[in-house]
């Protein structure tokens, strides 16, 4: 299994491009291929999002994702988008 370096002190938020105030350690549900394995996630959390659960952190950090590398051919209107976040 390949293993990466984490820089705690200088990593941004697992859902914003701004410095993280907080780190946890957070359990996600087991996936079907795996439903015995217990998958935990390190979250980076910035002020805004304290208190967000697990589930809105993964949608708004797979908005981040889709946004850092945007092309002008990507854009879509908003229900398109969201129809596009719910089938994944």
């Amino acid at each position: 299994m390949p293993t990466s370096k984490i820089d705690f002190h200088n990593a941004e938020c697992s859902t914003y491009c701004k410095k993280h105030v907080d780190i946890r350690i957070e359990i996600i549900a087991p996936s079907p291929e795996r439903p015995n394995a217990i998958r935990k996630k390190i979250i980076f959390r910035r002020e805004d999002h304290l208190d967000c659960d697990v589930d809105e952190i993964e949608k708004l950090a797979l908005v981040k994702k889709r946004f850092q590398n945007l092309d002008e051919n990507d854009l879509v209107d908003g229900e398109t988008f969201f129809k596009q976040l719910d089938s994944e």
